[in-house]
């Protein structure tokens, strides 16, 4: 009796300090609706290289960024990005700067082709606002003449977009947002490169 009583003691203090498993990780991709217009020619004649997005502090990393009630950054432990933002902005300009025509080519650093012009941008915001039901998006683009520097086009976005709660609803709604601002960017800058 007295062996089986400090096994059943030990059983019940480790039972005690054990503790639920924390939730999984969701990871979540950044859907983008890519504009239907398709250029007759491309106004940036030549090759584009679409540039990593600078960002930093909680905009650099995976983990969605919201905006706490008191107007603080913060991010969720277990809800992620399935990459960093600057990269799948990058990736989807890509794919809507090619879509659209905007230039014979459109390409990314790193299969190092000599460019004719170079899209530079910065995410400024991109977070949830769970306490008033919807998505910020900040993000400033510029394509410049890679031969000497010539500003064809600067411009700061600006898109927001009512979510349901939830980081699986308020991703979406990011998505949405984002979409806005790719969309207005290529309208902009077929514009603008007509006058280049």
């Amino acid at each position: 009796m007295k062996r089986v009583f400090p096994s059943a003691a030990l059983a019940l203090s480790l039972a005690a300090c054990a503790q639920p498993a924390p939730p999984r990780d969701s990871f979540h991709r950044l859907e983008i609706v890519l504009p239907a217009r398709h250029l007759s020619a491309p106004v940036l004649p030549g090759i584009l290289e679409v540039s990593r997005l600078d960002s930093e502090g909680l905009l650099a990393e995976r983990p969605l960024a919201y905006q706490d009630s008191d107007g603080s950054l913060a991010r969720y432990r277990y809800d992620l990005w399935s990459d960093v933002p600057a990269v799948m902005l990058q990736e989807h300009l890509v794919d809507a700067l090619r879509g659209a025509g905007i230039a014979d080519a459109v390409v990314t650093p790193d299969l190092r082709v000599p460019p004719h012009w170079v899209l530079r941008g910065r995410i400024k915001r991109f977070e949830l606002i769970p306490s008033a039901g919807k998505v910020a998006v900040r993000i400033r683009l510029a394509v410049v003449s890679a031969r000497d520097g010539t500003l064809v086009l600067q411009e700061t976005y600006d898109a927001e977009m009512p979510a349901a709660a939830g980081p699986q609803a308020e991703a979406a709604a990011l998505g949405r947002a984002a979409s806005d601002v790719i969309a207005r960017f290529i309208a902009d800058l077929g514009r603008a490169g007509g006058r280049s």
